[in-house]
């Protein structure tokens, strides 16, 4: 499992934005949802081969 810690800030942006979902236009969510999406697999790229170097 991962440590909470690195999903802390993704879980908060995630859930303001879901909170705010009202004051953004589809096209506006979707553009956030794709650089959250970018931002989690980066992290994750980078905790695998953290992982990878330790082994």
């Amino acid at each position: 499992m991962i440590n909470p810690m690195l999903t802390n800030e993704y879980e908060n942006e995630i859930l303001n934005l879901i909170d705010n979902r009202d004051e953004f236009t589809r096209s506006d969510l979707q553009g956030i949802v794709t650089v959250l999406v970018n931002k989690i697999m980066n992290e994750g790229f980078k905790v695998i081969s953290n992982q990878k170097r330790t082994e």
